[in-house]
């Protein structure tokens, strides 16, 4: 008999339902009561793991993009092909993990909600500059203009963020789960395909 996973600790609950009601709602249509509420606490309790609304908004975001940044900052573009497949793998596997946090940026952008022009300043902006610098230090990646960079960053970001926040309306269209293991493996596959190309490798062979 298998035993049964320890529960998670309380800060990872809370922050598991405070994305997912952050990115239905937005920050400013959440209320901190029925994020309490999804994880059996009462308001109270909650402000013991974190002082305001905004501070939980926060933690979410750092939780959410940190690791992003953080692969993106070690790739040395030294090896386009293994590099290029480390970071959509690292990246996918982290968006498995955290799979509201895109609709949560998406929503701040579509909605423009209050906390847009620091969400773009402080998260996305730092991302996507890390993405241009591992562009301008990979040797293969000369056939793109550089002023095609930040067009090329933008359509990549679309592409991972844009599975995981279009999700509902994909796995209806397509008539399964789109966030499935399996159907997340299948997009992992095509992305690093892309991005190899994107990289300059013209022929990446099976993966």
């Amino acid at each position: 008999m298998t035993a049964a996973s320890p529960p998670a600790p309380t800060r990872d609950r809370i922050l598991d339902a405070a994305e997912i009601l952050f990115a239905e709602r937005g920050l400013a249509g959440t209320a901190v009561r029925d994020i309490a509420s999804e994880v059996g606490l009462n308001p109270a309790s909650l402000y013991n793991h974190f002082p305001s609304k905004l501070a939980l908004y926060e933690a979410v975001l750092e939780r959410g993009v940190r690791p992003l940044l953080e692969v993106l900052h070690d790739t040395t573009a030294a090896d386009p092909l293994q590099d290029g497949d480390r970071i959509i793998e690292v990246l996918m596997d982290h968006l498995e993990r955290t799979p509201h946090l895109p609709r949560l940026i998406y929503q701040e952008a579509v909605t423009g909600g209050e906390h847009l022009v620091r969400l773009a300043r402080v998260w996305i902006k730092p991302l996507v500059n890390e993405a241009l610098s591992v562009l301008k230090r990979n040797p293969n990646s000369g056939e793109w203009a550089e002023a095609e960079y930040p067009l090329l960053i933008s359509a990549w970001l679309h592409l991972i963020f844009g599975h995981f926040a279009m999700a509902p309306l994909l796995s209806e269209v397509f008539d399964e789960d789109t966030l499935s293991h399996e159907n997340l493996a299948r997009q992992t596959q095509f992305l690093r395909k892309l991005t190899l190309r994107v990289l300059g490798v013209s022929n990446p062979g099976p993966q």
